[in-house]
This record gives structure tokens, C-alpha cells and sequence, in this order.
């Protein structure tokens, strides 16, 4: 099913990106309009480019001039609140409410607590207390910080929330990052930020089998670069996302041939990078989306999981973004 829509799926990215860079401004990094469109994409709802900017200025509206929210980061966050809710508008209303809650419980006025909000929003634990999920996702924060200082800041808040989510001991969740960090280090995954959010992601999977996801996060690893793929760190939490899902004997034919084919066209011709991306998340999108191979429950899981990959994606390219801006000036 997959390989049948392939072309469709190209064209369609061609199309909503082409819309989107009409829409706002060449100017916008190239890959965080890709990223953009690929969360459409996998959301399957229309890009109508009259609400995107509606929704865009209302989000400037609500928080001020003087808000240190990048241009980006409110084109990100525009994006999330369409293809997430109904009503973009009383979405972004409760994610400044939660905003405002982090902000509270010692978080940094700032774009990644902005991110944060929103991972608070659509990961907030039933019938519970926002305070109290905050209050806990600081004490997470403090803990992984603890343990890598070089490495944790402030891009690590939204992850921090979507751990507070879990019902595990902060001790036990440390201990599993810690499992992951040292067994990946050791088998070709290089440290940083972005290896930091893999093994953040990796304690969403079973604890029980944690040694056997290790193992198939190596092999994806393996089995990617085996085919000539360049893998960055931009790539590591996307890799942590398909260990969980699968095999790679069950996913990657699929996944290079969407690669391949994306690779074909002049859009992503000099972002390669980006091509993988949007491979795996149309792939495990359309995944989840079939009911005959995965349990509701599970879908459920998988689809907190690629949102919070695809949210430690947006934080790297909003990263590198900022970055370049302030090289150039």
C-alpha cells in the first residue's frame, strides 16, 4: 500500500510546499518549511493557506511584541495547533495556559517552553494536574541534567514533559536513559543533542525489552549507513521512533524506496537529510493509520512517540536556524 502511493505522496509534498513557501516567505529556512509540510502531510489535512496565516498572526497577537518567540518557532507551532485540533485558536488559548504553568514552575521564558507547552497540551495525563505534571517534568529536567550538563538545556524541555507523562519512578526512567546512552555510545551513535532526544524516545518503548531495542536501534544504524545512507544526528530520534516500531527487516525496503523516490525530485535534491525524514514519518504515519496491523493502544503509543520525535526534530532545525540567523548578523 505504502509503494503504491508513492508518487501521490511526492506530488502532494511538492504541492503543500510550494503553497506553504507562497504562503509565507522564501526567506524561512527550507527545512523548516519541509518540516512544515511534512506535518500536514502526515496529519492528512488540507493546507489552507488563509488559516495558516490567520492562525500565524493571532499566535503574534496573543503573545506580544516583546515575546522572545522566533518567527519560526510561531510558523511551527501554527502548523501543530491545525493539523492537532479542531479549533486552532482555543488550542493555542490552552497552550498558553500551559505555557504559563511551565513558566511557573522554573522553566525559561523562551521558544523551547513554547514547544514544551505544546508537548503538555496533547500529553497531559488524564484526569490529571497540569501543576503537578509540571512540577514533575522540572524534577526530570533536573535529573537528566544532573547526569549530562554539557549536553541538557533548555532545547530538552518538551521532552522533559513528555516523560512526565509516564506513571514510571524518575529513578527508573534515568536509569533506562542511562542504559541507552552507554549501550549506544558504544555502537556507532555519536553524543549529543540529538542523541540525547534518542534515548529520551527509547524509554517510551517496553522497559522489559530493552536490551533487544537497543540492539535493533544499532541495527538500524547499521543497516541504513550498509546502504549508503548519510545519517546525522538530526536522524537519530526518527531511528528510535522505527527500533520501536519494527524491525528493520520489515521496514527499511519500504522506507530507502521512499528515500529513493523523494530523492528523484528537485525539491530535495540538496536536502537529502530532510528526504529520510519525511520517509520514515509518512511511513510510520500510514502505519498507525492501519488498523489491521497495529492495536489501538499500541497506534496510540506509536503516535505519542512520532510526535514527539517530530517535535525534537522541530527543536534541532529551529536550533540550526537561529544559529545561521545569528551568524549572518
Amino acid at each position: 500500500m505504502f509503494q503504491n502511493t508513492l508518487i501521490q505522496k511526492q506530488k502532494q509534498f511538492t504541492i503543500i510546499f510550494d503553497q506553504l513557501t507562497n504562503a509565507i516567505s522564501w526567506g524561512v529556512d527550507k527545512r523548516v518549511r519541509m518540516s512544515i509540510t511534512s506535518q500536514f502531510m502526515s496529519s492528512e489535512r488540507d493546507f489552507d493557506p488563509k488559516l495558516y496565516l490567520n492562525v500565524f498572526d493571532y499566535i503574534k497577537k496573543e503573545i506580544g511584541w516583546l515575546s522572545s518567540l522566533p518567527s519560526n518557532i510561531r510558523y511551527i507551532l501554527s502548523a501543530l495547533l491545525i493539523t492537532q485540533y479542531d479549533d486552532p485558536y482555543k488550542a493555542f488559548n490552552e497552550l498558553n495556559d500551559c505555557y504559563e504553568v511551565l513558566t511557573n514552575h522554573k522553566f525559561r521564558k523562551g521558544p523551547y517552553t513554547y514547544l514544551a507547552a505544546f508537548s503538555l497540551l496533547t500529553h497531559k495525563k488524564e484526569n490529571g494536574n497540569l501543576t503537578e505534571q509540571a512540577q514533575r517534568a522540572m524534577e526530570i529536567y533536573k535529573a537528566i541534567r544532573s547526569r549530562h550538563v554539557f549536553l541538557t538545556s533548555s532545547d530538552d524541555y518538551p521532552l522533559s514533559v513528555l516523560l512526565s507523562q509516564s506513571n514510571r519512578s524518575i529513578d527508573s526512567l534515568m536509569e533506562d536513559i542511562e542504559f541507552f546512552y552507554k549501550f549506544l555510545s558504544k555502537h556507532g551513535f555519536k553524543k549529543g543533542n540529538d542523541f540525547q532526544f534518542l534515548t529520551h524516545i527509547l524509554t517510551q518503548g517496553q522497559k522489559e525489552k530493552r536490551e533487544q531495542l537497543a540492539e535493533t536501534t544499532v541495527q538500524y544504524l547499521k543497516s541504513l549507513q550498509s546502504k549508503k545512507v548519510k545519517i546525522k544526528g538530526m536522524h537519530y530520534p526518527a531511528i528510535g521512533v522505527l527500533a520501536i516500531l519494527d524491525t528493520p527487516e520489515n521496514t527499511l525496503s519500504d522506507i530507502i524506496k521512499a528515500y529513493s523516490k523523494f530523492n528523484e525530485s528537485k525539491l530535495f535534491r540538496w536536502y537529502k537529510d530532510m528526504s529520510l525524514l519525511v520517509a520514515i514519518q509518512l511511513y510510520v504515519q500510514e502505519k498507525i493509520a492501519d488498523k489491521s496491523i497495529l492495536s489501538v493502544g499500541i497506534a496510540t503509543s506509536i503516535q505519542a512517540i512520532l510526535q514527539a520525535q517530530q517535535t525534537a526534530m522541530l527543536v534541532s532545525l529551529s536550533a540550526a536556524s537561529a544559529a545561521a540567523a545569528n551568524s549572518s548578523s
